[in-house]
């Protein structure tokens, strides 16, 4: 099985959310995890935003992110998903950032993994299987 990791299901399963085991025993069984390249400025975005507001310090925001790194087996380059991704985020009203990764997800046949409840339910709607 072939799973996109988005980054709201990447920090549950960093910091071990009510999502966690499902997320977990889906990456212990998973043939591959993939992802935009988008990916890495999203949760090196994140994990500024938690140093900001106190909710980590910068020496563990780091040895996160390496773990962060470490979850994706491979990796798309936006630019291969972008007029696709384009055309979706303008047809149905949606965030370009979110439409990566449904793109990547159709395109590879695979599973999305995130708890985004709006995302999901868009994934649903394109057809896209959603681990949630």
């Amino acid at each position: 099985m072939i799973y996109v990791l988005d980054t709201c299901a990447a920090f549950e399963i960093a910091f071990h959310g009510p999502k966690y085991t499902l997320f977990k025993n889906a990456f212990d069984k998973a043939d591959k995890i993939i992802a935009p390249t988008l990916f890495d400025s999203e949760v090196t975005n994140v994990l500024w935003q938690y140093v900001r507001s106190g909710i980590i310090d910068e020496e563990n925001a780091k040895k996160t992110l390496v773990c962060l790194f470490q979850m994706v087996d491979e990796y798309t380059d936006t630019s291969e998903l972008a007029i696709e991704a384009l055309h979706e985020g303008i047809r149905l009203n949606h965030s370009i950032y979110d439409m990566f990764y449904a793109v990547l997800a159709r395109h590879n046949g695979a599973t999305l993994l995130t708890t985004d409840k709006k995302f999901r339910t868009l994934a649903k709607t394109l057809g896209i299987p959603v681990l949630s």
